[in-house]
């Protein structure tokens, strides 16, 4: 079936019917349930607009006014609840933040009834941002993504360094000192080790970091390109792109550098492998046909290519949505990156991005993606496609990962 890539041309349109037209293309494109919404009048026309829950932050407790602000910040982060002050709101978010965690209760103000009402241990901010993701998880019916990691490639001083942070951007810490380059990071889904690319030795090898120990394994280092490492979703398995055996392929192997398997045999160079949620497909992008196109084969080494048609002639760095229903990706139009969403189901893609951005990366609730753009990170809300800088101590940050 041909597919089509759409270019909405919103620049005459009013913001409100601006903001609904994008968010009413994307849920008919992804069949994301709609939010609540009211009818708005003016200038002669009707239109929809989102009406989000509200939820009142009131956190107490030696560090309750530190929580609050964060829970607050996450929540406004979602782009699917309004955080309210004080007993306003729909619900009611109220707890007890001390050093050995946060004791957390939701309560409906419709129905008078809780929610939740548990305790989510860390401290400070780890802890906040779990109560986050509970809370929003509890409102909208989708996963929190305020407690997942996120790991990029940053140069603050000249070399390509490996940085953790937390998804709002604070934590940036280095977990590489090499002094030479990294790429291509792949956080596990459950954040406990890191998979990269690194020219450590000299030459593109693959790493595994455990984020726990801090041990490195360097698991692949075959003649050749070794790169693009990505996690299978029960973590057992690295996705990766050698060229070992002449052109750069697609292989699977363990995450301990054992049982190697070939995936693809072509004439082209195939790149960026990323799992479905269900372990028994990648995506890819293979110049086999001239340019970079996306292409989805069988995890178990069986020859098939199913051409994903974008009708664009350059898609690069594809990411599986965790529900299985989209692929992102990164295309160029007009000498410009942008990010563009492939629907599974219907086999069409759309263009989401604006202002420029690449190396997409999707979060838990598979509605938002971390991008980069011009050295800086990005969250965009595929829906309402609104998109927030994620602020870090570092510069020049790049190629994000985020576990799920």
């Amino acid at each position: 079936m041909a597919a089509r890539l759409i270019f909405p041309s919103l620049l005459n349109l009013p913001a409100n019917v601006k903001y609904l037209s994008t968010s009413l293309a994307f849920i008919l494109l992804t069949g994301l349930p709609s939010l609540p919404v009211t009818p708005l009048r003016g200038q002669g026309v009707t239109v929809e607009v989102s009406t989000l829950p509200r939820v009142g932050v009131s956190i107490s407790g030696s560090l309750g006014g530190g929580v609050t602000a964060i829970v607050s910040a996450d929540l406004k982060r979602t782009g699917m609840i309004s955080p309210v002050s004080g007993g306003s709101g729909d619900f009611l978010a109220t707890g007890d933040a001390g050093d050995s965690g946060v004791t957390g209760r939701l309560v409906n103000k419709r129905t008078g009834t809780d929610v939740f009402n548990q305790t989510f241990t860390g401290k400070g901010r780890a802890a906040a941002h779990q109560f986050s993701d509970a809370i929003t998880e509890a409102v909208t019916g989708l996963p929190g993504f305020a407690a997942s990691k996120l790991a990029f490639i940053a140069n603050p001083g000249g070399s390509k360094e490996l940085y953790l942070a937390d998804m709002d951007g604070f934590n940036a810490r280095a977990i590489t000192h090499d002094g030479t380059i990294c790429a291509s990071p792949s956080l596990s889904h459950d954040g406990a080790k890191l998979a990269y690319t690194s020219y450590k030795s000299g030459y593109p090898d693959v790493y595994v970091i455990d984020l726990g120990s801090g041990s490195r394994t360097r698991i692949a280092f075959f003649p050749g390109i070794n790169s693009g490492p990505d996690f299978s979703p029960d973590g057992s398995q690295i996705a990766l792109t050698l060229s070992k055996d002449g052109n750069p392929e697609i292989y699977t192997m363990t995450t301990d550098g054992g049982s190697l398997t070939r995936i693809t045999r072509t004439r082209g160079s195939e790149t960026s492998p990323s799992w479905s949620p269900t372990g028994d497909r990648l995506v890819y992008s293979s110049d086999d046909r001239g340019s970079p196109q996306l292409f989805v084969s069988s995890a178990s080494g069986v020859s098939d290519m199913d051409h994903l048609v974008t009708g664009n002639s350059y898609c690069t760095k594809p990411d599986w949505s965790p529900d299985g229903k989209s692929i992102a990706f990164t295309t160029r139009i007009g000498g410009q990156f942008q990010i563009g969403v492939f629907n599974v189901a219907s086999r069409t893609a759309q263009l989401i991005s604006g202002g420029g951005g690449q190396d997409p990366s999707w979060t838990r609730d598979s509605r938002h993606l971390v991008y980069s753009n011009n050295g800086r990170l990005h969250l965009l809300d595929t829906v309402s496609r609104q998109s927030l800088p994620i602020e870090t101590s570092v510069s020049g940050c790049g190629e994000p990962t985020v576990s799920r």
